[in-house]
């Protein structure tokens, strides 16, 4: 055999062991090798427990929520995630509800303007939207006034409400039996109807996070308003100096 078919088996054996040898199943892990893994990934999981336990000590459970999902998808075998997955549930909880108070509190708008020689205060609403009824929202309005005082009324649309003699105004706070207070139509026109025993009013919404007010408004069939009040701050409501 000549040499250059000596080195063509040669290469060819060679070939065939290399293959052989990559055909082969990987060896299994060492125990230092599952160790030094396990622990790399036990300090990924702290360190994603160190930015949610930051949201946490915050108040801010919004934030603090994703990351701790995060932590349970990525490293659900880690100390981090067992201690995560204790408080879940409630944070989810909390989460919701601090998303609840936040939408609430945007649908609130404050203002202080000059108003028909004196100064205003205002905290105002819009009704939930109404699927039955075309045209603007109501709007709920909490009204101070160097000059007329406080008052509490709502706002609609033309051509206005109307209100039975005597007056009267049912309102459902939340879940508890409804409550009928006085009302008043405005004799000047405006499309409003004042809830006259305003105090009353006002500390029943303050501790509610919704109030359904039954009105009737001309040309239309009577209807309930909805307001999710729960947002309201009595802070950003600004009294007025008294004359």
């Amino acid at each position: 055999m000549s040499s250059t078919c000596r080195l063509a088996v040669l290469f060819a054996v060679s070939a065939a062991l290399a293959a052989c040898q990559s055909q082969e199943q990987p060896t299994a892990p060492s125990a230092e090798q599952l160790a030094a893994a396990k622990a790399q990934m036990e300090a990924k999981a702290e360190q994603h427990f160190a930015l949610y336990d930051q949201m946490i000590k915050a108040d801010n459970a919004e934030l603090a929520l994703p990351l701790a999902e995060e932590l349970l998808t990525m490293y659900p075998q880690s100390a981090a995630a067992a201690r995560v997955g204790k408080d879940i549930d409630a944070l989810r909880e909390r989460a919701h509800g601090e998303g609840e108070s936040r939408r609430m509190s945007r649908l609130w708008a404050y203002q202080v303007a000059p108003m028909a020689g004196g100064t205003q205060s205002t905290a105002s609403i819009n009704s939930n939207a109404d699927p039955k009824v075309a045209g603007e929202p109501v709007r709920l309005v909490l009204r101070r006034h160097t000059e007329w005082g406080e008052s509490v009324f709502l706002y609609g649309n033309e051509p206005g409400f109307t209100c039975g003699k005597p007056c009267r105004i049912t309102l459902h706070f939340d879940d508890a039996k409804p409550v009928t207070l006085e009302g008043s139509i405005p004799p000047t026109g405006e499309p409003a109807i004042f809830i006259e025993e305003d105090k009353a009013f006002v500390k029943r919404m303050q501790a509610a996070k919704r109030v359904a007010i039954d009105v009737n408004e001309k040309g239309r069939a009577p209807r309930s308003l909805v307001f999710d009040v729960g947002g309201f701050s009595v802070d950003k409501y600004q009294p007025l100096p008294k004359n």
